[in-house]
This record gives C-alpha cells, sequence and structure tokens, in this order.
C-alpha cells in the first residue's frame, strides 16, 4: 500500500515538472509577423504579445512611425494566461478578474436651480471618442444622450414628488455605427445609485480614468493561442515569432 502510494505521488510530480517546464519554455516575447507601412493604422496593429513566467500576458501595440503622430497607448490587453494542452494556451484578460480603474467614479451631489428638474454634469477624458451616455431611471425610464449636461424634468423621469429616492443607473455605451471591425468593448456600466432627488437635484459625475486607453482596451475570455514548434505561435490568423 505504501509503495502504491509512493509511485502515485511520483506521478504526479513527474506530471507537475513536466508541466512547469513546457510552460516557462513558452514564456517570451514573441512579435507579430507583419510588415505593413502603416501598421498602426491596421485592424492587426500590435507589435508583440509578451508572455510572462508568472502566468500574465501583455498584448503590446506597434508603435507609430509616421507623421503626424496620433495619441496612442502602450498596450491593447493585458491579463492571465494558461495551459490547455501541449500546444494550446488560453487567456482571459484582466476585466474578468478584477474591477479596472475606468470604471472609478465620484459624484457631487448639490441642491439648485429648479427643483421640478434634476440636472446631470458628466465630466471625463474621452470626449473624442464616439460615446453615448445612458442613464435609466427606476428600472423605467431611460436617455441616451452624447451631451455631457443635461437637464430633466422630474415629472417625467422619476417618481413622484413624494418619493425622493430614486435608483439611478449609468453607463457608457460605444457607438459604433459604421465600424467595421471593432475589438473592444461596447457597454461600460459605471454605477447603480439610489439618490435622494428631492435633497440633491444637480449630480457632477466624475470619471477619474475613463479615457482613451481604457476605452480601445481588448477583452478576451478564453481565447486560444496555438503553440508552433519551439518559438511561434499562431493566433488571429497571424504567425508570432519568439
Amino acid at each position: 500500500m505504501r509503495k502504491s502510494l509512493v509511485i502515485i505521488l511520483l506521478l504526479l510530480l513527474s506530471i507537475n515538472c513536466t508541466s512547469i517546464k513546457r510552460e516557462n519554455n513558452w514564456a517570451g516575447t514573441y512579435i507579430l509577423q507583419d510588415n505593413k507601412l502603416y501598421q498602426a493604422l491596421s485592424e492587426h496593429n500590435y507589435s508583440n504579445i509578451e508572455i510572462h513566467k508568472n502566468g500574465n500576458y501583455t498584448l503590446n501595440k506597434v508603435k507609430i512611425s509616421f507623421s503626424p503622430v496620433i495619441e496612442q497607448c502602450s498596450y491593447a490587453s493585458k491579463g492571465k494566461w494558461s495551459a490547455v494542452s501541449d500546444n494550446v494556451m488560453e487567456i482571459t484578460s484582466e476585466n474578468y478578474y478584477t474591477k479596472q480603474k475606468g470604471f472609478d467614479y465620484q459624484i457631487k451631489k448639490e441642491n439648485k436651480y429648479s427643483q421640478d428638474s434634476l440636472y446631470i454634469q458628466v465630466h471625463h477624458s474621452a470626449h473624442s471618442l464616439p460615446l453615448k451616455l445612458r442613464f435609466a431611471f427606476n428600472y423605467n425610464k431611460t436617455i441616451l444622450t452624447d451631451k455631457t449636461y443635461i437637464a430633466l424634468p422630474k415629472s417625467k423621469y422619476l417618481w413622484n414628488r413624494e418619493t425622493p429616492i430614486n435608483h439611478i443607473n449609468f453607463e457608457l455605451n460605444a457607438d459604433i455605427s459604421g465600424t467595421e471591425v471593432y475589438k473592444s468593448r461596447i457597454l461600460f456600466n459605471i454605477f447603480d445609485e439610489y439618490i435622494n432627488t428631492e435633497k440633491y437635484n444637480f449630480l457632477t459625475i466624475n470619471l477619474l480614468h475613463f479615457d482613451r486607453c481604457f476605452f480601445e482596451f481588448e477583452p478576451y475570455y478564453q481565447d486560444f493561442i496555438y503553440i508552433k514548434g519551439k518559438n511561434k505561435l499562431l493566433w488571429k490568423g497571424k504567425v508570432w515569432k519568439k
């Protein structure tokens, strides 16, 4: 009996060591094998993907090498990777297992102007991006707008004045109309709050880290990457070489 247990433990240890060795061999920087002149403006606007030994990955964007220089983010996505089989790994981006800073917000609540209206002012640093703001009130009335300042009649959107507590949901939607290829997220759910709109009828919402890089972040959920030989990956229909 004891001998059998020792054999089983040795087998498990051997399998674990083999798995660790394989994953360590996969670690490294794999460069996208593409030579488009304006790679930064193409669908595959990446330079490389870094497979880290600690189980993380970083998908880096290609640097712009032409004029005029446009605003650019250093990476397109990051998260965790793991082995699925001897020649397949999968990646899952960080938005699926942690709250990203781009969702952070602050609400300043004030009482001013006409008490018949609810005023909402939104501040963020992604003004040039195709975004629409969506507010839902009490799971019933909604408004979708591209304006960052709105004044809404309480009688149309909120409970009657005898019920001062109102539920407000706020999200941002990417406007992808006319877009051929879109790789980022469409919906950004910012908050669900219960607010006394009789006491506070002017809300200033500050999105502290909602910028272009957060907006353009690419989500991946259990996306497969195929390992070819010792130094190549096959992903997105492209070859990536270590």
